[in-house]
């Protein structure tokens, strides 16, 4: 059996691990001991042969101060920078990127850019008008009501929010008095500042007409919009019972009611004598002497008050004031791009310039619609994030600078959207949201073989009672529903355009009828089982 001794070189000492603090070291030659075990801390302890006398607490302290050196030493030799690949990446598709930022202003939702004064660009015709109808029936503090018309994506309603912005205060001015004891049984109170910096107490409401169910429930929305008082002695469902309510308040509180797609009021599914009848009392309400009630109506519909309002005709001081706003030229279109583009860098912009008039000149020949020109850019940027994408993939370059868009990128997007390109590369672009609604109209179309198109309100219908009978999704809002259908024209697989609706009275409403190839359809289609469903019978 092999001794311990002879496993221990000679002059070798053992320093022990203790912290106890002594004169001079204690070094004493190791010697076996019988019948003793060998513990982790014999096996832990550190073997050296020491060139002179150290303290051991001193020699600790060396000894963990180079280990702490060392560590450090090897941190830094094993630190490396990021590799030069990822930084391009970041820094072309990135949060901060300019291709990122130059999609955000390009959004549908993005913010209303105007001028200080809240005016639009290229409508200051327009904006000078609306400020001239707030500015006098607000300072006189009498009833009247205006109607803003023009075909869709022309600026109508962005530039109404944008005087609401604006010019609404939403604090009380220090130089102003109480408006009466009534006052806390309001919502929406605020403070509207005229053009010669006066301030008027106002209450605003704007009111979608999309969202409502039935026309005869507009007075109930508009009375909830503005009511604070829980225990009003009685509900608000007619003309005359929304009168009585405003006739509570002083007329020096001007009551401002805007309504958005007004036209929606008028629908072929419901009785359009009664629909006639509460457009007519709207208006008919914005003229009482009683009350101070403003009336803002928004629609596409060039002639509504010709068609509708035929009762107005036979008193002109009951007819409203009318603006219209023209479809946007493609100058002006390529005005208001330039003026959100810069806003993201003003010096380096993704763009050639000419690929942005080319762009507009096509836009504003089809619809003259500015949501489809924002559509088409940013789907140019997206076309040259992927061929960029691609690059990088490839050829594993550690340098990517910025490639500008340019015509062939601007178009290659309108051959996508523009019915040149097959049904099945189409259908490949869409969302599942838009798919579905896809089938609905189609599944819509061969249920009803005797009529392709139907009016969007139909539509809508339909497509609710569709998924509601398969259980398997929940139907999207009205306003939802009409964004996906105006998607999916600029992707070429709708089209939306004005025809005369069904019943005894016609009337002008938006037809929607799909567009595709019925073989490439089914073929796409047939590759989801969710998708499939909703085409069975």
């Amino acid at each position: 059996m092999l001794r311990t001794r002879n496993l221990i070189p000679k002059n070798t000492f053992l320093i022990d691990d203790s912290d106890t603090e002594v004169d001079s070291p204690i070094l004493e030659p190791i010697t076996p001991t019988k019948n003793k075990k060998r513990t982790r801390n014999d096996s832990a302890s550190v073997l050296l042969t020491p060139p002179q006398s150290v303290p051991k607490k001193k020699l600790k302290l060396e000894l963990s101060e180079k280990v702490t050196v060392e560590k450090e030493e090897e941190e830094e030799s094993s630190y490396a920078p990021p590799s030069p690949c990822a930084t391009p990446q970041r820094a072309l598709f990135g949060r901060d990127s300019l291709y990122s930022r130059t999609k955000a202003v390009l959004q549908r939702s993005a913010g209303i850019l105007s001028n200080n004064d809240g005016c639009l660009p290229t409508r200051q015709a327009q904006y000078e008008k609306i400020m001239d109808f707030l500015n006098t029936n607000i300072k006189s503090h009498t009833s009247n009501s205006l109607y803003l018309t023009g075909p869709p994506g022309t600026g109508k309603t962005a530039q109404v929010d944008s005087i609401q912005r604006t010019h609404l205060l939403p604090e009380c001015p220090r130089s102003m008095k109480s408006t009466g004891s009534s006052s806390h049984l309001l919502h929406n109170q605020s403070y509207f500042q005229l053009s010669n910096g006066d301030v008027e107490t106002v209450s605003l409401s704007s009111i979608n007409c999309i969202a409502l169910n039935e026309p005869s429930h507009i007075f109930t929305k508009i009375f909830e919009s503005f009511s604070n008082d829980e225990k009003y002695p009685h509900p608000v469902t007619t003309m005359s019972d929304l009168q009585q309510f405003l006739e509570l308040f002083p007329q020096s509180r001007t009551f401002i009611v805007v309504l958005d797609e007004m036209d929606k009021l008028v629908r072929s599914s419901t009785n359009s004598t009664h629909s006639t009848k509460t457009i007519f009392e709207l208006f008919l309400l914005s003229k009482l002497p009683s009350i101070n009630f403003l009336l803002i109506g928004i629609a596409n519909s060039l002639d509504m008050t010709d068609r509708f309002l035929s009762r107005l005709n036979l008193r002109q001081d009951l007819m409203p004031e009318t603006i219209v706003f023209q479809p946007y030229s493609s100058d002006e279109m390529y005005q208001i791009i330039m003026n959100r583009i810069n806003l993201v860098d003003s010096t380096d912009c993704v763009f050639n310039p000419m690929a942005i008039k080319f762009a507009a000149k096509r836009c504003s020949g089809n619809t003259g619609d500015l949501r489809k020109l924002f559509d088409v850019l940013k789907s140019s940027i997206e076309v040259v994030e992927l061929q960029v994408l691609a690059n990088l993939k490839k050829n594993k370059a550690s340098d990517v600078k910025i490639v500008k868009i340019g015509l062939p990128h601007v178009a290659k997007v309108f051959s996508q959207f523009m019915n040149i390109s097959s049904t099945r590369s189409r259908i490949n672009k869409l969302n599942m949201q838009q798919r579905i609604l896809l089938c609905s109209l189609v599944h819509r179309q061969r249920t009803d073989i005797f009529q392709s198109h139907c009016s969007l309100d139909d539509a809508y219908d339909y497509y609710v009672k569709l998924l509601r009978r398969k259980d398997s999704l929940t139907p999207l809002k009205r306003n939802e529903f009409l964004d996906i259908c105006n998607a999916l024209e600029t992707c070429g697989v709708v089209t939306i355009f004005t025809g005369k609706s069904s019943g005894k009275t016609k009337h002008l409403v938006k037809m929607v009828k799909a567009t595709i190839d019925d073989k490439e359809f089914d073929d796409e289609i047939s590759k989801s089982d969710l998708l499939k469903s909703f085409l069975k019978d």
